[in-house]
């Protein structure tokens, strides 16, 4: 069996994001440079469409489920090439579908005010498409095998081609059909590189045998994993296309920024929910206790998110005085920093999220993840005359609550988690002490403050499990005064 470092696949399962946020600097200076600020707005509101329409298609989520299963057998040494197959066949039909969805919904981008310029740039994300389900298919099988780093790889590589080309595009185009054509690029990059990487691929038709018989197993499954899939992308586009109805383009540009910038330490979940959900299918497998494991992943995350929030936040008013962030989008920043304490919040959901969907609960996790941004919405709608500060505590309330929710399901002792919890708060003070003016007189010495005494309850406390055996030699003596021993 070919199994890969968990540490290493959190690492590259996260360098993506990494690769990203490293070159949006030179992506923001062009783009806020020569996309003018509404029709970025716009794209914004456009792409929030076809995120929702996403939402209306179970099929990812019936694979996530074949691979739950696949990856079972695969621990457990069993042939796994029918399961593999039945997640190509799904792929194809789900390009298929979504192709006739995105094209019936002309008439509703146009009658949500959205330009008819516009339009060409859905037939590209179409094409674009049906190179990320086939890919997503590939990477399914490079997840129930454990290949977690080359599945990282990909991602990054992809994300390598995205920046660059956005930055070109931009430059030569100067509009945001540049934005939808590096999509295209850099999707193509990981079909390829995926391909070149799994190297053999199976008649789909084999696939009708797993789907025949288990489909009723999987449809359940399915459906948890297919809401809980979309949930992030849900609660993004359903929040950037609120904005933009009620605030107009040139807000949901300003706060759509924002929360890209938000995004930069929420990504971090999603790779350790991938490489997390990787290693408890396999588990499953072995009758391994699996509690364990979520227990470790779930605390390093959070943690390591709420440091990383707090250096985000003391980073971010520089961006515009270096000529990063320019014009109308210098007002993100200060949306981004009180958003960013909702970050490690964020991540923990998202973890949790993956181990509960993983070991068969993931009904409970969808109620949790669907009560937390009801909640959020209801709070925006409720707020809706703060104008574009509605957004913050509406954000907030999102995965406080889900959170929450775990966290009374789990019963964790609350004496022992003291440490992280005060991280967590440490965070969203250096966050929501931010003050909306042209000179904020809270940073950095706040920030600055919040950081040291992290950085000291990690010290003196060492709530960090114990992972110095998968952390590079190199980095050993630095992490050894952070982590249990």
């Amino acid at each position: 069996m070919r199994r890969e470092s968990s540490l290493f696949g959190v690492l590259f399962n996260y360098m993506p994001t990494v690769v990203n946020y490293a070159l949006a600097v030179v992506y923001v200076v062009v783009l806020t440079k020569f996309i003018p600020v509404q029709e970025y707005g716009y794209y914004n509101a456009l792409l929030a469409i076809v995120n929702i329409l996403g939402f209306t298609i179970p099929i990812p989520g019936i694979n996530s489920a074949i691979a739950r299963e696949a990856g079972i057998r695969f621990a457990r040494g069993e042939a796994v090439d029918q399961f593999f197959a039945a997640i190509v066949l799904l792929s194809l039909v789900m390009t298929a579908v979504y192709a006739i969805a995105l094209v019936l919904a002309m008439p509703l981008y146009l009658g949500s005010g959205i330009p008819g310029w516009f339009l060409g740039i859905v037939y590209i994300y179409i094409i674009a498409f049906a190179f990320q389900a086939v890919a997503g298919a590939l990477g399914l099988y490079l997840w129930f095998s454990g290949r977690v780093v080359t599945l990282g790889v990909g991602g990054t590589l992809s994300t390598l081609v995205l920046r660059a080309s956005q930055v070109i595009l931009i430059v030569a185009l100067r509009n945001v059909y540049a934005l939808a054509l590096s999509t295209l690029l850099s999707s193509l990059v990981q079909f390829t590189y995926y391909m070149g990487s799994v190297r053999s691929v199976p008649n789909p038709a084999k696939g009708l045998g797993i789907l025949s018989t288990g489909f009723r197993r999987y449809l359940n499954f399915g459906l948890q994993s297919w809401i809980l899939g979309y949930m992030g992308t849900l609660t993004l586009s359903l929040f950037t296309y609120l904005i933009y109805r009620f605030l107009g383009p040139k807000p949901t540009a300003v706060l759509g920024l924002a929360l890209v910038m938000v995004n930069a330490i929420t990504a971090f979940g999603g790779a350790v929910g991938t490489v997390l959900g990787s290693r408890v299918s396999q588990g499953l497998g072995l009758g391994v206790n699996t509690r364990g494991i979520m227990g470790k992943y779930a605390i390093s995350s959070l943690i390591t998110a709420s440091v990383a929030t707090q250096l985000v936040i003391l980073a971010l008013p520089v961006l515009p005085r270096i000529g990063i962030v320019n014009g109308d989008y210098v007002g993100s920043i200060p949306y981004a920093s009180m958003l960013m304490g909702s970050a490690p919040m964020a991540v923990l959901t998202s973890v949790l999220t993956s181990y509960y969907w993983v070991i068969g609960n993931g009904w409970y996790a969808v109620t949790a993840n669907t009560l937390g941004l009801a909640v959020g919405l209801g709070l925006y709608a409720a707020l809706g005359w703060w104008g574009p500060l509605a957004l913050i505590p509406a954000y907030y309330a999102v995965f406080t609550v889900t959170a929450l929710a775990f966290w009374f399901r789990e019963r964790w002792d609350p004496v022992g988690l003291w440490p992280s919890a005060a991280l967590v708060a440490l965070a969203m003070a250096s966050s929501l002490v931010t003050v909306i003016t042209a000179h904020p007189l809270t940073w950095p010495l706040a920030q600055v403050l919040t950081l040291m005494v992290s950085l000291g309850i990690l010290y003196i406390k060492k709530p960090l499990p114990n992972i110095l055996d998968q952390v590079p030699r190199v980095l050993r003596p630095l992490v050894r005064h952070f982590v249990s021993q």
